[in-house]
C-alpha cells in the first residue's frame, strides 16, 4: 500500500469520528455553532500562535485562510443538520464529497475521470441511494438537507486545491492558516446564536470536546494534509470514503442505534468501491 494512502485511510477513520462526537456534545447542551466552533478553537489555540509567513507566502496563506472560512461554514451546516434530520441520511450527503470531487475535477480542473473512477463513483451513488430517502423528509427538513449538501461540495474543492496547490507552503502552515479562517467565521455565528449554555455540562463533555479537537479534527487533518499531495485527488476522496463507514457505525451503533439491511449493503458497497485499482498513471498526472 502506498504511504499516502495510509495518511488518508487513518485520517478517514478520524473525520468518520466527526458525527458520534457531535451528537454527544449537542446531547450535553452545547449548540451546533459550538460544537462546530470548539472543533476548530482549541487546535487553533495550539497551532496558530506559530503561525508565520514570507512575503512570498502570503498569498497561498490567504488562500488557506479562505479555504478554512469556507469549510467551517460547511461543517457548521453539516453538523447542524445532524439534530434536523435523520442522521444516516446527513451522513450519506455529507460522504457523497468523492462523486463531488470527481464532477469538480473533470469540470473545473478539466481532469476527465477513469473508467475505474467512474464506476467507484457509481458505486458511492448506488451506496447513498440505498439510505438517502427523500420522501420521508418533512417540509422544514428540506432546508437543512440542502445546506447538507455545502459540505461535501466545499471539500471536493479542497482536496482538489491541496492535492495540487498553486505554490508551495509547509503543511503545517496551510493547517495555521485553515484553522484561522475557521475560527474567525465561525466565532461571531456562534455569538449570534446567543446560546443558552456555553460549555459541557459534565466532566465527560471536556473529554468529548479534546476527542473532537484532537482525534477527529487536529491530527486526521495533518495526516490528510501529508497524504493528498501523495496520491492525488480522485484517490484521495475514493479512499476516504472509508469515513462514512465509520461514521455510520459510530454515529449509529456505538450511541445504540442499529444500522438496517439496506445500510449495511451501503457500507459493502463502499469498501468495494475503496477496493478498484486505479493506474499508476493516473497518480502520476494527478500529483
Amino acid at each position: 500500500m502506498h504511504s499516502g494512502h495510509l495518511l488518508i485511510i487513518i485520517a478517514a477513520i478520524g473525520f468518520g469520528l466527526n458525527p458520534m462526537l457531535a451528537q454527544v456534545l449537542m446531547g450535553d447542551g452545547l449548540s451546533a455553532e459550538l460544537v462546530t466552533l470548539y472543533r476548530y478553537f482549541l487546535p487553533a489555540l495550539v497551532l496558530v500562535p506559530w503561525l508565520r509567513l514570507d512575503k512570498t507566502e502570503y498569498t497561498e496563506g490567504l488562500v488557506m485562510f479562505v479555504f478554512g472560512m469556507a469549510n467551517g461554514v460547511a461543517m457548521l451546516a453539516y453538523i447542524s443538520a445532524l439534530s434536523n434530520i435523520p442522521v444516516t441520511q446527513a451522513i450519506f450527503i455529507y460522504y457523497s464529497y468523492p462523486v463531488m470531487s470527481l464532477l469538480v475535477g473533470w469540470g473545473l480542473y478539466c481532469k476527465r475521470p477513469t473508467t475505474n473512477q467512474v464506476i467507484s463513483a457509481v458505486l458511492i451513488i448506488v451506496a447513498a441511494s440505498l439510505v438517502f430517502q427523500p420522501q420521508q423528509l418533512a417540509t422544514h427538513q428540506w432546508l437543512p438537507t440542502l445546506s447538507c449538501f455545502l459540505a461535501p461540495l466545499v471539500f471536493a474543492l479542497t482536496i482538489h486545491y491541496w492535492a495540487k496547490p498553486r505554490k508551495p507552503l509547509a503543511p503545517m502552515q496551510r493547517m495555521r492558516c485553515g484553522l484561522l479562517g475557521h475560527v474567525l467565521v465561525l466565532l461571531p455565528l456562534a455569538i449570534m446564536s446567543q446560546p443558552s449554555v456555553w460549555a459541557p455540562q459534565s466532566l465527560e463533555g471536556y473529554v468529548w470536546v479534546i476527542a473532537l479537537a484532537g482525534l477527529a479534527t487536529t491530527l486526521p487533518q495533518f495526516l490528510f494534509t501529508l497524504g493528498a499531495p501523495k496520491v492525488g485527488a480522485e484517490q484521495t476522496s475514493i479512499a476516504g470514503a472509508l469515513e462514512l463507514v465509520v461514521a455510520l457505525v459510530c454515529g449509529t451503533v456505538v450511541l445504540g442505534g442499529s444500522l438496517n439491511y439496506l445500510q449495511c449493503v451501503a457500507m459493502a458497497l463502499i469498501l468495494m468501491a475503496m477496493q478498484i485499482r486505479h493506474p499508476p498513471k493516473t497518480l502520476a498526472t494527478a500529483t
